[in-house]
């Protein structure tokens, strides 16, 4: 089944297909996009699978990637659907949550004629007239994140001995941190919504970097040196990751 979503003349079309992958079907979401020009790009959410593609795209094409990647697609769902997931998407609505350091707390939205976000007793309140809430919510993970990022900053340069040249927040879809070759640490701010110690690990991850510039074996065993259960942080990320973007 396939629908156009836009104008007369659209710029995106969705469809569903199923292929069959060693004794089992397998069913994923096509979204066609004129904007896409050259890449395809794969997602598993809440066990769901779509594939972004160029307008253009073969069927064929498409059935052949998916094919190419099922393992790993089979994998992610198979890890979504598990106990360890919990961290839970925002519908930014009245008695829904929002996540906040592994959490997730109540959201109460209030109609005010002013805008604000409060947190506290562990519940998330909003202040609003407008459609505007995922903005306020990102807005207060900006501010929030420079008090908890900041103390492992220091507390890990320290153990590594490292200096960098500073550290951008960012709003990133697909990646939690980089260092750049300049010394440049960005962090990404949905890393709020990660524990502590989730975010501890991707710090000391991009720090670590500022040493060993590639995920060589030195660099992960730099990585493992100052935080020997490194593996359950990424393995978490790796499950929840796809509800915190």
């Amino acid at each position: 089944m396939s629908e156009f979503l836009g104008s007369s003349s659209p710029l995106v079309s969705s469809s569903s297909h199923k292929i069959v992958y060693n004794n089992k079907v397998l069913e994923f979401h096509v979204i066609r996009s004129y904007r896409r020009k050259k890449t395809s790009e794969i997602s598993v959410v809440n066990g769901l699978v779509s594939l972004k593609v160029p307008m253009t795209t073969p069927i064929q094409e498409i059935e052949s990637l998916i094919t190419r990647k099922a393992n790993w697609i089979q994998q992610r769902i198979c890890e979504q659907n598990n106990p360890y997931i919990t961290i839970k998407v925002p519908t930014y609505s009245t008695n829904s949550t929002l996540p906040y350091l592994g959490k997730n707390y109540p959201l109460k939205i209030i109609e005010y004629d002013l805008s604000l976000l409060e947190f506290s007793n562990d519940q998330f309140i909003i202040y609003t007239k407008k459609n505007n809430i995922k903005r306020l919510y990102e807005e207060w993970l900006y501010r929030m994140s420079l008090s908890i990022f900041n103390p492992l900053i220091e507390r890990y340069s320290q153990i590594l001995n490292v200096t960098p040249k500073k550290v951008l927040l960012k709003k990133l879809k697909s990646r939690w941190g980089s260092a750049t070759h300049s010394n440049i640490i960005n962090l990404n701010i949905h890393l709020l919504k990660a524990p502590i110690d989730v975010i501890e690990y991707v710090i000391l991850h991009e720090l670590s970097h500022l040493i060993e510039r590639n995920h060589s074996h030195r660099f992960w065993k730099l990585v493992s040196d100052n935080m020997g259960d490194y593996k359950t942080k990424k393995r978490w990320l790796r499950i929840n990751g796809p509800y915190m973007m």
